[in-house]
């Protein structure tokens, strides 16, 4: 019987340490997922976050500012890219995900446009997702009035180098009554006169 008793009692020492090891093995891989399910949680928040609450790359007194040449087939990924390049903003991919869940999705229009590093992301979206309409100009309060310019054109009415402010509104009225000479030159049978 003493035989047994030892092999029982050398079989369940070989049982508790299986099983302590099998124990500290889980709690280990636990430990792990646990440690690097927080760690890309907090990742992923601050991500989620700063799309919505993303402050501008410098402040007002560090700003600076360029021209940037949005192309026609260019894509929001590479706005984003040239713009992190250039300093404006600090992440392109974050970028993308503003004009994606901003409002701004498919608005970005092709032009030139003056921004600074003291803009947050939605406000350089904003500028380049606006579209200008001649309505628009002629609700805006200053719109029509010409700005501190010596030789009295407008600034960004509109204005041809030259015409004063009173002019292209003439000419705007001309052209919401009529259309212009080439429209209406176009518009006429080919005898000359209009019936």
């Amino acid at each position: 019987m003493l035989k047994n008793e030892r092999g029982i009692a050398g079989m369940s020492v070989k049982g508790v340490i299986g099983t302590v090891l099998d124990t500290a093995v889980k709690i280990v891989l636990i430990i792990v997922v646990v440690t690097y399910t927080y760690k890309y949680a907090m990742q992923a928040y601050g991500f989620g976050y700063r799309i919505f609450a993303e402050q501008p790359a410098s402040s007002e007194e560090t700003a600076k500012a360029i021209s940037i040449s949005v192309a026609k087939e260019a894509s929001v990924m590479e706005i984003g890219t040239v713009l992190e390049e250039k300093g404006m903003i600090q992440d392109a991919r974050l970028f993308y995900l503003q004009e994606l869940l901003l409002g701004y999705h498919g608005k970005i229009k092709p032009g030139i446009y003056e921004i600074s590093s003291d803009m947050t992301a939605e406000e350089m979206l904003a500028v380049m997702s606006v579209e200008v309409t001649e309505a628009e100009d002629e609700e805006e309060p200053g719109a029509a009035e010409p700005s501190d310019k010596t030789d009295g054109t407008k600034e960004n009415g509109g204005a041809e180098t030259g015409e004063t402010a009173e002019e292209t509104e003439d000419a705007k009225a001309g052209q919401e009554e009529g259309g212009t000479e080439a429209e209406d030159a176009e518009a006429m049978p080919e005898g000359g006169e209009a019936e």
